[in-house]
């Protein structure tokens, strides 16, 4: 048995969608049990809605919710007893072994921060998660976590996807840094420091600049940027495969030929296109502090919502803090 932790306050849609990803999960995960933070006018509807799996699940009542357009700074000061804030302490407190959130990213990366604190040589933590490529899964960091970063930070999060790689069993993964070409004079100050900062501390694993039109080439395993780039970057991948998907409807819906090999050609799309949305519902995983905490997106329906669930399951599962820490000090530049 183990557990997790669900603010299942915040996000667009409210803590409906929560409720029913949470149901969801419960019925396919025998082995899980919830801690469900919220607000107290929710809590008694959430003990009706959840009464057949009341012994799998703890309700605790919060004074206070972060709000979608809260800024970070006053979440710090005035949001410790927020339902997002509790929910992070669950994980600090081991009570949980992980936590999720839908509600405002930059709240989540300040109070883990604050709560959890940090893995020794990780300044601030990047938002990361797994995209498909044409050879193998590529993690990228940051999404949106930092939308500016240091080139400091830009080795930190190159650090923490290799020592996050080796951590599952990757044995020297290739990493890279996103920027607008592969020479060593393009790109902004920062990332130009970044990438002469790596090739001599990580030469072994650093393999230079990756353009945009490479994110997908499966040469990578790790590409470290700003998040600001990063969520941009990720955004656009989404929405491309959407409009695809739009055009390849057309396409049948106007070609009678087409449409009698729609059935032949349909599944097969819809196969690849999922590949290429699946990191929308997935969630991010918030790399760099000392517990497992999954951001998944402000729009969440019930559907997104229960995928990032089971994503923060796998990565419970699959994470070892204590072999990424080991791995990280490993990579530690030498003074």
């Amino acid at each position: 048995m183990f557990t997790i932790a669900v603010d299942v306050m915040g996000g667009d849609l409210g803590p409906r969608v929560a409720f029913k990803a949470c149901k969801k999960i419960l019925k396919s995960n025998p082995d899980l049990s919830l801690i469900l933070t919220m607000t107290s006018e929710f809590a008694e509807g959430a003990r009706s809605y959840f009464s057949r799996y009341l012994q799998r699940i703890q309700i605790i009542e919060c004074v206070d919710f972060v709000a979608m357009d809260d800024q970070p700074a006053r979440v710090l000061r005035h949001g410790k007893q927020s339902s997002m804030a509790e929910a992070v302490r669950q994980v600090r407190d081991g009570n949980a072994h992980g936590v999720i959130s839908v509600g405002n990213t930059g709240a989540l990366m300040v109070l883990s921060r604050s709560v959890l604190g940090m893995v020794n040589g990780i300044s601030r933590p990047a938002l990361a998660t797994q995209i498909p490529t044409r050879d193998k899964p590529l993690l990228m960091l940051d999404l949106g976590a930092n939308l500016e970063s240091s080139a400091e930070q830009l080795c930190e999060f190159a650090r923490l996807g290799v020592a996050w790689c080796k951590a599952q069993g990757e044995r020297s993964p290739q990493v890279g840094v996103l920027n607008i070409g592969q020479e060593a004079s393009k790109g902004t100050t920062e990332v130009q420091l970044a990438g002469q900062r790596l090739t001599q501390q990580m030469s072994q694993n650093y393999v230079g600049f990756c353009e945009g039109d490479s994110i997908y080439s499966g040469q990578l395993d790790v590409l470290a940027c700003d998040g600001f780039s990063g969520n941009v970057a990720l955004k656009t991948s989404e929405g491309l495969a959407g409009w695809v998907s739009i055009e390849l409807q057309r396409v049948f819906d106007r070609s009678p030929i087409a449409w009698l090999l729609r059935p032949l050609w349909l599944g097969l799309l819809k196969r690849v296109l999922k590949r290429f949305t699946s990191t929308r519902y997935a969630g991010a995983l918030l790399l760099g502090v000392n517990g497992i905490v999954v951001k998944t997106h402000g729009k969440s329906d019930d559907i997104a919502f229960a995928a990032a669930m089971n994503y923060l399951i796998e990565q419970i599962r699959v994470v070892d803090l204590s072999l990424l820490k080991a791995e990280l000090v490993r990579l530690k530049p030498s003074d």
